[in-house]
């Protein structure tokens, strides 16, 4: 039987592991595509590329330092899934600034970067 994405560990640069929440999303980017339809038929598609990001939750730790997770730019991210899969996003840096939630204990952030590879 397979072993099922249960869950990850994400690492930046300097193999520092994020003390992540559970429910990190990956999206390995690619295409967004629209039909153009007209009376009855399709005339075609047009595609739009849409970048790589993952979305996460860290634990606000006091080691933690929301602002050190806004301040990472151009960092290279792995994802390491415990069911074998991995992968790596280069040049990645939050989208907008993270944010330190006092309800919940934690930060949350989504990274950009410019592409997945599986490692």
């Amino acid at each position: 039987m397979g072993q099922i994405l249960g869950e990850v560990t994400i690492r930046t640069n300097n193999n520092k592991q994020l003390k992540t929440k559970g429910g990190a999303t990956l999206n390995p980017g690619g295409y967004t595509r629209t039909q153009h339809t007209g009376p009855g038929k399709v005339w075609g598609k047009s595609q739009k590329y849409s970048p790589p990001s993952i979305e996460l939750v860290i634990a606000a730790d006091e080691d933690v330092d929301v602002m050190e997770i806004n301040a990472m730019e151009n960092v290279t991210m792995t994802w390491e899934g415990d069911n074998g899969v991995s992968y790596m996003m280069t040049q990645a840096s939050t989208n907008e600034p993270a944010t330190l939630r006092e309800d919940s204990g934690d930060i949350a952030a989504t990274f950009f970067g410019d592409k997945v590879v599986g490692i």
